[in-house]
C-alpha cells in the first residue's frame, strides 16, 4: 500500500486512505515530471492490523541487515520498515508518536525532525484520551491501556503461558533435570495458566487478533518462510495481499496522532513549510498556539543520509522529509522494538524477564532457520548474551 498526500493540508499522516500499488508502478510513478508523489510508508499482512516483521519490500533484503543490530543490545524487535518518497520541497508526516523504539537509518536525502517528549503530551492535543504515561514514556491510551513494555495484561498472560510451557517440556526432557526441577517448573505453568484463566473476562473482541495471537503470529510465519526449500513465493506488489479488504472505508484519526495542524506547529516555530497556511479565520488557531507555547521550545534534529536517529517510545515528532534535488528520492531504513522498561540494565531491558526471553529467543530461532552457516559468520554482530532467565494501535507509524 502506498499513501497519497492529503491535497488539502499538503501533507501525509492525515488518514487519508492509502492505495494498493505494485512496487514497479511505485517506481514508476517516482519518475514523473510532477507530484505529488505517493509515499510508501509501513506494510501489513492479510490482517491489516497485525505487522508483519519483515514486510515487503524488507523480506527480500533481510540477509543484508542484523536482526538486531549490537548497540540495541537485547531488544526484542517489533518490525523493520523502508520509506521512500519524492519531495524536492519537503513533505511532512503531521505530529504523531510510535508506541516503539525506532532506530531510524537515513539512506538518501534529508529529515528534519520536530521532536516533544511524552511528558508534554497533554499540550499536544491526542486524538485518544490518555490513561497514563509510563515511567519510560509509553503512552497508554483508555481504549487500550498496556503495561510500560507494550502489552496490555492478558496478552502479557497469554504468553507467559507459552513460555512456562515450553520451560516446562525442557525440563522434562532434559535428562539431567532433577524430580524438584520439573515439580518448580510444573508449579509456575500452572501459576501462569490459572492466572491467564482468570483473565478470560478481559480478552480482546473475538473478531480482533489480540497482541499475543500477532505477535506470535508473526514469529510463526517468519519460521515458516525461512523455512521453505523452494523459491519463495513471487510478491505481487505493495498492498498486495490485503488490498481487497480496503473497500471504501475512511480510516480514523489515529489516537496517537496530534490535532494540532503542520501548519500552526510549523508558523509557531519558523520553520519553512510547504503545508497549506493556517487559516486566520480558524477559531481554534490560537489555542493551538497557546498550547504549543505551553509545550516549551521542541527539539529540531536535522539528518542526513549516513546519518541515525534513535527515538524512544512516544516521542512525539513531526518529519519533513526532502530529496537532495528534484530527480531523486528520500529513502530511510527503521528498526522498531518493544519499548524496555528495565532501564537501568542494557543486558536485560525488560522487567518480565519470562515472557520477553521467550520471544526474543523464538524470534532469533525463526530468523536463523534459513541462515544457516551465513548466520554463524555473524556472531559478532548478535546483541549481548543473556545471563539469567528472563502493539499497537492500529495502522500509521513513521
Amino acid at each position: 500500500m502506498v499513501e497519497p498526500m492529503d491535497q488539502k493540508s499538503k501533507q501525509f499522516g492525515t488518514g487519508v486512505q492509502r492505495i494498493p500499488m505494485t512496487f514497479g508502478d511505485f517506481l514508476t510513478s517516482l519518475q514523473n515530471k510532477k507530484g505529488p508523489y505517493h509515499y510508501l510508508t509501513t506494510q501489513y499482512s492479510d490482517d491489516d492490523d497485525v505487522p508483519e516483521t519483515f514486510p515487503p519490500p524488507t523480506n527480500a533484503l533481510k540477509d543484508d541487515f542484523p536482526l538486531v543490530p549490537t548497540l540495541m543490545g537485547n531488544l526484542v524487535l517489533q518490525q523493520v520498515n523502508l520509506w521512500v518518497g519524492k519531495s524536492k520541497e519537503g513533505s511532512s508526516s503531521g505530529l504523531h508518536h510510535d508506541f516503539h523504539d525506532n532506530l531510524y537509518c537515513l539512506l538518501q536525502g534529508r529529515k528534519r525532525f520536530v521532536l516533544y517528549p511524552p511528558s508534554q503530551s497533554h499540550h499536544l492535543h491526542p486524538h485518544g484520551k490518555i490513561k497514563k504515561v509510563h515511567p519510560n514514556g509509553l503512552i497508554s491510551y483508555e481504549h487500550n491501556p498496556v503495561r510500560s513494555d507494550g502489552l496490555n495484561s492478558y496478552d502479557a498472560a497469554k504468553l507467559k503461558t507459552s513460555a512456562l510451557k515450553k520451560r516446562l517440556s525442557e525440563v522434562k526432557s532434559n535428562s539431567k533435570s532433577r524430580p524438584v526441577d520439573i515439580k518448580m517448573a510444573k508449579k509456575a505453568y500452572e501459576e501462569a495458566r490459572k492466572a491467564f484463566r482468570a483473565l478470560q473476562g478481559d480478552a480482546p473482541d473475538p473478531d480482533e487478533a489480540d497482541d499475543a495471537d500477532a505477535i506470535l503470529a508473526r514469529l510463526d510465519a517468519l519460521e515458516k518462510k525461512n523455512g521453505t526449500s523452494g523459491d519463495e513465493e513471487e510478491w505481487g506488489g505493495i498492498g498486495d495481499s490485503d488490498a481487497g479488504d480496503q473497500g471504501d472505508q475512511a480510516d480514523e484519526d489515529p489516537s496517537s496522532f496530534s490535532g494540532v495542524p503542520t501548519s500552526v506547529l510549523h508558523s509557531h516555530l519558523n520553520l519553512p513549510t510547504t503545508t497549506s497556511p493556517p487559516s486566520a479565520s480558524d477559531p481554534s488557531t490560537p489555542s493551538f498556539i497557546s498550547s504549543l507555547k505551553s509545550a516549551g521550545p521542541p527539539f529540531i534534529v536535522n539528518i542526513s543520509a549516513g546519518e541515525m536517529l534513535y527515538l524512544p517510545a512516544s516521542w512525539w515528532h513531526e518529519v519533513t522529509s526532502t530529496s537532495q534535488s528534484a530527480s531523486d528520492v528520500h529513502m530511510a531504513f527503521n528498526y522498531w522494538f518493544h519499548p524496555p522498561n528495565a532501564l537501568d540494565k542494557f543486558a536485560l531491558p525488560y522487567k518480565d524477564s519470562v515472557v520477553w526471553k521467550y520471544l526474543r529467543d523464538e524470534q532469533r530461532v525463526a530468523y536463523s532457520s534459513k541462515r544457516g552457516v551465513k548466520r554463524k559468520t555473524e556472531e559478532k554482530d548478535a546483541p549481548i548474551a543473556l545471563t539469567k532467565p528472563i502493539n499497537k494501535k492500529k495502522r500509521l507509524k513513521l
